[in-house]
């Protein structure tokens, strides 16, 4: 029986203020998933959004779902997926039968009859696609159809406000391990202890995999590791970088975002980032009073997005990085020379 649209007004309300009351991204989600199927009456939920590429969706959140149904395979190319890119919602009323489904056979193992798939809308793009699944076969009337686009639009907005502020404590975070960072390789002028310290402390602030810095040696004009995190032997031993079009550009001043170390063009060794689990690549120099003297680079285990406060950050940290090596180079090369200059004790 259909609602009455006085109800339906009362439910939107009521999923708008839930899924508005927290700028967790990740309780966003869940909330979605778990709170949509409750009103509408239906068994399973999923939200996918669209990578920063474009190219490919992502799951964010399933509830109602096995784990065998969620991993069938990409969806991005479906037909139903496709028209809600394109801003249209679709409604399907027999899943298992219907070729607008690319998974019949485990839309029918799931006991999944009926599907209304609704775009997500943020900042006025096509971002991802709200799926609401049935186990009870029905036909989604214009109405619920309306409702669920409008459901949909409310949780664009949720995510953006989650993600906004998300981003916004991301910076607080970088601030403040900016003024650490500086705290620690300040406290010392031995050269490896600098490195160290950078190298170790950015996987943990960043949430990375791993973390290497390479220095411009004087005498050959070449890139060599000093300091590495995270790593194998066997991948940090993998051969030069200098030749590498990443290096080009970072010799230029530029950093250089890699989204998958494993095809990237600006990479030459994609079947060992394969072998290593690297994912994405983030490289900025490190530069002294204009000079770049090495290169900072930071890995991810998967394909990951690096924002623009992300890449701000690594800069930042790079170029304290190149202040304090130089003070530690200076500082050794000075002790050097004092102990070149002590007369030698006659016996």
């Amino acid at each position: 029986m259909m609602k009455p649209q006085s109800d339906y007004l009362r439910l939107f309300l009521d999923i708008t203020k839930a899924i508005t009351a927290s700028l967790d991204p990740k309780e966003v989600f869940d909330l979605i998933v778990t709170k949509i199927p409750q009103v509408l009456h239906v068994d399973a939920a999923t939200i996918r959004l669209l990578d920063p590429t474009r190219q490919k969706l992502v799951l964010e959140a399933a509830s109602g779902l096995s784990d065998t149904y969620l991993n069938r395979g990409p969806v991005d190319a479906e037909e139903s997926v496709l028209s809600a890119l394109e801003g249209t919602s679709i409604a399907i009323g027999d899943a298992a039968n219907d070729s607008r489904i690319d998974y019949p056979e485990a839309a029918r193992r799931e006991g999944i009859q009926s599907i209304l798939v609704a775009p997500i809308p943020i900042r006025g793009k096509i971002t991802g696609i709200l799926r609401l699944l049935s186990r009870t076969q029905r036909e989604f009337n214009s109405l619920e159809i309306e409702f669920v686009a409008a459901l949909a639009e409310q949780c664009g907005i949720a995510i953006e406000n989650a993600r906004i502020y998300d981003d916004q404590q991301r910076q607080l975070n970088y601030f403040k391990a900016v003024c650490e960072i500086g705290r620690l390789i300040g406290e010392t002028r031995e050269l490896d202890t600098v490195l160290d310290r950078i190298v170790s402390r950015l996987p943990e602030v960043m949430n990375l995999k791993a973390c290497t810095i390479r220095l411009i040696e004087s005498a050959k004009g070449k890139l060599e590791l000093k300091a590495a995190y995270g790593l194998s032997r066997h991948y940090l031993e993998r051969g030069p970088l200098d030749d590498e079009l990443a290096t080009y550009f970072i010799l230029k001043g530029e950093p250089v975002v890699i989204p998958d170390a494993t095809t990237d063009v600006h990479t030459l060794y994609h079947k060992e980032a394969a072998s290593e689990g690297v994912g994405s690549i983030l490289a900025v120099p490190i530069s002294v009073q204009g000079e770049i003297i090495g290169m900072l680079r930071l890995l991810t285990a998967e394909v990951h997005f690096f924002s623009s406060a992300d890449i701000n950050f690594a800069m930042t940290v790079a170029e304290q990085s190149g202040a304090a090596i130089q003070n530690a180079i200076d500082y050794q090369k000075m002790q050097d020379l004092l102990n070149d200059s002590k007369p030698s004790k006659a016996y």
